[in-house]
């Protein structure tokens, strides 16, 4: 939680002191793609079972879009945060993911917001299927909204440190499932 508040204060600090953009800006145009790897803070929550939650990895948070101007990028958003489970005694990984339409608005050069919603998924994580009872998929609906700044620029790619905040639920055979992902990411873009 602290990294996610460091984060969010580095972007506030960098659209009140940073220079005006007017005189470096970046042709952004055409499609837009990106993945990041980071960590996620999960919290999942459903009727007659306890909170769990843990800090995990997050994967696969991949985004395929269109820049519609110079700032403003339209993205089909798969964000994903693992955590563990046990089934039948043993430990396994799912994912706490999403598809999303999402848009990106750069207010900034470097300092870019982000929002958007779709379909929430609980799934087995892709490396961790050990047999046909694992492979249990559950949906329902997701918000999801993110801040990042880029760090180094050179042509058209990009890395930027990222924030994200998704929230959502699942449908499942026990009830309604809540999930909130709290990440930090590392991400790498093209554009």
């Amino acid at each position: 939680m602290k990294h996610f508040i460091f984060i969010l204060l580095l972007t506030f600090y960098n659209l009140v002191y940073s220079q005006s953009s007017e005189n470096k800006l970046v042709n952004r145009k055409g499609f837009v793609f990106g993945f990041a790897l980071g960590a996620s803070y999960v919290n999942l929550s459903r009727p007659g079972f306890a909170n769990h939650q843990e800090i995990s990895g997050s994967m696969p948070n991949f985004k395929f879009g269109m820049m519609l101007n110079n700032k403003t990028a339209l993205n089909l958003y798969l964000p994903g945060s693992l955590y563990k489970y046990k089934i039948s005694g043993r430990e396994r990984d799912r994912g706490f993911e999403g598809i999303t339409i999402t848009m990106q608005y750069w207010l900034k050069d470097r300092w870019w917001l982000m929002g958007g919603g779709g379909v929430c998924m609980d799934a087995p994580a892709f490396y961790d299927i050990k047999d046909s009872t694992e492979r249990k998929f559950y949906f329902g609906a997701t918000i999801i909204a993110g801040t990042g700044y880029e760090l180094w620029r050179k042509g058209k790619f990009a890395l930027d440190i990222q924030s994200r905040v998704q929230y959502g639920y699942t449908n499942e055979f026990y009830g309604m499932k809540k999930g909130l992902a709290l990440n930090i990411l590392v991400g790498f873009n093209w554009y």
